[in-house]
């Protein structure tokens, strides 16, 4: 074990601050936009090497909007953190520009992400070109590394939220000291598709395994926020399923969920009515078809197709067929094929659905039919399970 040890940070020394503080970002990232939960992640060097870095969570259950972790330093021999015993970075989501300092990093292709270092951190002497004086001794390869790391889990995400990255340095060998964080040298391992089936996989077998018979999913905090809001019962058994709406419903059809209730927003939702069961943007969108062809099907003129053709946003579209008097009946019938593609999903399995397309102005746009047994027995499952603690 002592050898095995000492093989972990031999490896480490390897790397760059940078490199450790990206490892930390993107764990950090995972975690807190992906609900991934990783124990050590991968880097890989310029020379084609591939170093496994173990990462540890720091818990902080006040917080939901935030993710810490660090990497172990202590032993190696990395220049600008020589004596440090752990590199810290916190991920959170910031809710207002206000609440970001003037006096921190950004990056011109990431405009939603800043760079911050704090505690450990040494300032930027005059004279240095690593950076503005008085900020954080973070280079700009190692800044570059680390906001490719978020970037990449906020991609996977398909959100764009004002994310605020922390970095800072401890010692217990050096009380007060401060410490550099440089370079790159080498990219973090990229998330895959795989890193999130499996935690949805994972999440599903585990519940069912605890006798869950009856989902709750979410694809984001559209289908989250009114579930809490308006329904008011935990959801700390609800799957989020992000993107990846017809793969989760493979998963709980075929290990034998019972009833299965997807609620999200419209935006998201509305492809299923395309068929498009994978609702990242880059992989299809087709809100303007689904809406464009319902409106006609419920109604509505060629002339106003083609008007819900030229509109950009799923808001701009509901506001059009609100005005129109056509909301309601479209999005009955958007719903209804939904209903068609969802079933063929499921295919021969008896797992009944029920799927909701939500909005914050509207509220509830639709449902698919025959959703109220479904409604009422994961509703008497969730509720069972939140008194139950």
């Amino acid at each position: 074990m002592i050898h095995k040890i000492d093989n972990v940070f031999s490896n480490i020394s390897s790397l760059t601050g940078g490199a450790i503080a990206a490892v930390a970002a993107k764990a950090a990232a995972s975690s807190l936009l992906l609900r991934i939960s990783y124990e050590s992640i991968e880097f890989h060097t310029d020379n084609g090497n591939i170093i496994n870095v173990p990462v540890t969570l720091v818990a902080h259950p006040e917080n939901p909007a935030m993710r810490e972790y660090f990497v172990v330093t202590r032993r190696c021999n990395i220049n600008g953190l020589m004596g440090a015993g752990e590199v810290h970075v916190i991920v959170e989501r910031v809710r207002r520009m206000s609440d970001i300092p003037d006096d921190i990093y950004i990056k011109p292709e990431y405009i939603n992400l800043y760079l911050d270092g704090t505690d450990g951190i040494e300032d930027i002497p005059a004279g240095d070109d690593a950076g503005r004086v008085g900020f954080p001794y973070i280079d700009k390869e190692a800044r570059n590394i680390i906001f490719d790391a978020v970037a990449d889990a906020i991609h996977f995400a398909d959100i764009m939220p004002l994310i605020k990255i922390t970095v800072y340095v401890t010692s217990k060998d050096r009380p007060g000291a401060k410490f550099r964080i440089l370079g790159g040298s080498g990219c973090v391992a990229r998330i895959s598709q795989d890193d999130i089936l499996s935690e949805i996989a994972t999440t599903i077998q585990e519940q069912y395994e605890q006798g869950i018979r009856n989902v709750i999913a979410v694809p984001g905090n559209a289908g989250h926020k009114y579930i809490q809001d308006f329904v008011h019962i935990s959801l700390g058994y609800s799957i989020r399923c992000r993107n990846y709406i017809g793969d989760t419903i493979d998963m709980a059809s075929m290990v034998g969920m019972e009833n299965f209730l997807l609620v999200g927003s419209a935006s998201k939702l509305l492809r299923l009515a395309a068929g498009i069961m994978d609702t990242h943007t880059w992989n299809a969108d087709g809100r303007r078809e689904v809406l464009s062809l319902h409106t006609v099907l419920a109604g509505g003129t060629i002339s106003q197709a083609r008007i819900l053709q030229d509109i950009a946003t799923t808001d701009q579209m509901l506001s059009k067929l609100t005005e129109w008097g056509l909301r309601d009946s479209v999005m009955q019938s958007v719903c209804m094929k939904i209903s068609d593609y969802v079933q063929n999903r499921i295919g021969g399995k008896t797992m009944r659905f029920g799927v909701i397309p939500v909005h914050p102005e509207y509220g509830i746009l639709g449902q698919t039919p025959n959703i109220s047994d479904v409604m009422i027995a994961v509703s008497r499952e969730q509720f069972a399970l939140s008194i139950k603690k």
